[in-house]
């Protein structure tokens, strides 16, 4: 039964490119552009740490962008996505770290997530090329195909 529900759950968060876009498409925007301003020194305020929370289906569907559709089945209550800039040991390198805390886990450790045609950390500029087609939307109305 499990089984069964995984795959549903699936179906209506990751099913498609266009679901996971519409669904999760502008949060995973503004992540990128937050770190894309803080590499760049233009992040105002100037912070260090974002906290966002959302459900279930939200974190399914960044795994979807990330290539990791599969990873963890149905996130439990108490599940935490990490994503952690870096700096680079070269000049102008920054890194991307994935880290999942398993909100069903007794120890609640975070473990390291693995990016799908990324090295371990991944390159910042490389995870916004991969994941690029699931932003920028700039017209929910006709991108749902919705008339007025």
């Amino acid at each position: 039964m499990i089984s069964i529900y995984v795959e549903i759950y699936k179906a209506y968060t990751i099913a498609t490119d266009t679901m996971i876009r519409l669904l999760q498409g502008q949060l995973f925007q503004e992540i990128i552009g937050f770190m894309g301003a803080k590499i760049n020194g233009t992040l105002e305020p100037s912070r260090r740490l974002y906290f966002y929370s959302g459900h279930d289906n939200t974190i399914k569907t960044v795994f979807g962008m990330l290539g990791l559709g599969d990873f963890g089945g149905i996130a439990k209550t108490g599940s935490a996505l990490i994503l952690e800039l870096h700096r680079g040991p070269q000049e102008g390198q920054h890194h991307v770290q994935v880290l999942y805390i398993d909100g069903g886990s007794k120890d609640l450790e975070p473990s390291f997530v693995n990016i799908p045609g990324c090295d371990f950390p991944c390159d910042f500029q490389l995870l916004s090329k991969m994941t690029e087609k699931y932003y920028n939307i700039t017209d929910y109305e006709s991108e749902c195909q919705i008339s007025p």
